[in-house]
């Protein structure tokens, strides 16, 4: 969605052009000019428009930069890259669990042999079959773990190890 029509239906039965203007100490036609994505206000009044309009303040700032970098094919190719990874809940998770981050995994995840492996289709669905049995099935475990091949083994005991802290 672009941020003009975000603005638009954020604002709509809620604030006139002029209410919304007044609010964020702007004339009416900047709010029209920015519907119709004429404008992109500043940061600032990203801001005041987000708080005006109960909207969360970092996305609408991102969309924002996201219609400023539509320039140029180098700022849609940032943009769109981005976008993937703010969406991407893997990522989402990462970032919002402090101890994924440990340098200890960091450096497990940077080993050649364990990125290859977790490109690996049956790998990782032995690794999610293992991770849904919630009741610790030992023989279900032992079963999954005998069908990983050993060189996927390997990588997996280093990115236990990396997970323990066990070196």
């Amino acid at each position: 969605m672009r941020f003009g029509e975000k603005i638009k239906q954020a604002r709509n039965g809620r604030f006139s052009q002029r209410a919304l203007g007044k609010s964020i100490g702007v004339w009416d036609t900047y709010i029209g000019q920015i519907e119709k994505g004429e404008r992109i206000p500043s940061d600032d009044r990203c801001q005041l428009l987000a708080k005006a309009l109960d909207l969360d303040p970092q996305r609408l700032l991102f969309l924002a930069y996201k219609e400023r970098a539509q320039k140029t094919p180098e700022g849609r190719k940032l943009f769109s890259q981005m976008e993937k990874l703010m969406t991407d809940p893997v990522i989402s998770q990462v970032i919002a669990d402090s101890k994924m981050l440990d340098a200890s995994i960091v450096k497990a995840l940077q080993s050649p042999d364990i990125r290859k492996v977790l490109k690996n289709k049956q790998w990782c669905e032995a690794l999610k079959a293992s991770a849904s049995t919630t009741d610790r099935d030992i023989p279900e475990l032992i079963k999954i773990i005998t069908q990983i091949p050993a060189q996927q083994w390997q990588a997996l005991l280093s990115t236990a190890k990396a997970f323990a802290g066990i070196t």
